[in-house]
């Protein structure tokens, strides 16, 4: 599996096509014809990956919405990237961003 660095920059990528079905966002990688079904909190980390950003600012920012511990935002965001990043969904930069 994927490493995830909270310092590193993460991004949807290219090959994707996305469409929501009954509030649940699906995606669907052209490449490997494999698909990712998204609900819950899901779709918002998945809106905030659509530019390059680093998951320490996804956990700030859904500890800002959702009353939530820091440590299970950062757990969960952790496990969602790493199954996106299996299922080449996103790309991970290990340089920081700009």
């Amino acid at each position: 599996m994927v490493a995830i660095d909270f310092e590193s920059a993460v991004v949807a990528t290219e090959d994707c096509v996305t469409t929501t079905i009954d509030g649940e966002i699906v995606l669907l990688n052209n490449e490997t014809g494999r698909y990712q079904g998204l609900s819950g909190v899901g779709p918002d980390i998945w809106e905030r990956i659509q530019e390059p950003t680093e998951p320490v600012d996804i956990v700030s920012a859904l500890v800002g919405e959702y009353d939530v511990e820091r440590d299970r935002v950062a757990n969960d965001v952790e496990r969602f990237l790493k199954t996106l990043a299996a299922e080449q969904l996103i790309k991970v930069d290990a340089s920081p961003t700009p």
